[in-house]
This record gives structure tokens, sequence and C-alpha cells, in this order.
């Protein structure tokens, strides 16, 4: 029993202590046209930590989520830097960073374009 709870307290202990920031987004063609079922991935970037920001908590694994029907995401995550992919067949993928901030909420537009090796240019994906 004394082990579940020291496990508990490293566990819930850091996320209580910095909290998370809602991070949200939307991923879109290069028109505006939303792109549903779109592959996002998010990969915290360690490197604030080696420079002494102490906020810089993070994910140790990299998370991967695919987009809703309109083209939107959603995720909490705890403060840091990360860079965010997005890759959709037939578009060229992209990247962005971000920084999450304790309780705050962070919002973006990915804007891809057609990857015109893969769509051939000619009206047919390659």
């Amino acid at each position: 029993m004394r082990k579940l709870l020291l496990f508990m307290l490293t566990v819930v202990t850091p996320v209580i202590a910095f909290g998370e920031a809602q991070f949200k987004g939307t991923v879109k063609d290069s028109s505006g046209t939303p792109i549903s079922g779109a592959r996002v991935l998010i990969h915290w970037d360690s490197a604030g930590s080696t420079v002494g920001l102490s906020d810089n908590i993070g994910i140790r694994a990299d998370f991967t989520i695919r987009t809703n029907d309109d083209g939107t995401f959603s995720v909490d995550l705890p403060s840091g830097f990360y860079s965010v992919f997005a890759t959709a067949r037939a578009f060229t993928p992209m990247c962005r960073k971000i920084r999450t901030k304790v309780s705050g909420a962070v919002e973006i537009e990915l804007r891809m374009n057609v990857d015109p090796l893969k769509h051939g240019g000619n009206g047919k994906q390659g």
C-alpha cells in the first residue's frame, strides 16, 4: 500500500503542480477546406529543460491523434515546447513549433498543400 501511495504521488504531483494546457487545432488544405482523418503527431522538445526552463514538463512519448470530420483536434498537454507534425494522404507533411503554459490554451491552424509527387498533377493520386 505504501509503494502504491508513493507511486501515485510521483505520477500525480507533477500534473497538479504544473497543470496542463488545452491544445486545439484545425488541419486544412491550402483553400481552407478541413482535412478529415489527418494524422497529428505531437513530439515534446526537451531542449528547453537543458537551458533551465523549469516549466518544460512535456510528455515522454510521442502522441498521435487523428482529426475529426471537421478537421479539428484537441488534447490536454503539460506545459512545454512541442513540435506538431501533420500528415494526410496526397498532401505535403508540415510541422509547427508551439509552447504550452500552465492553465493556458493554445490554438493553431495547420494549412497543408497538395503534394505534386503524390497527386501526380493529373487529378489522380499516385
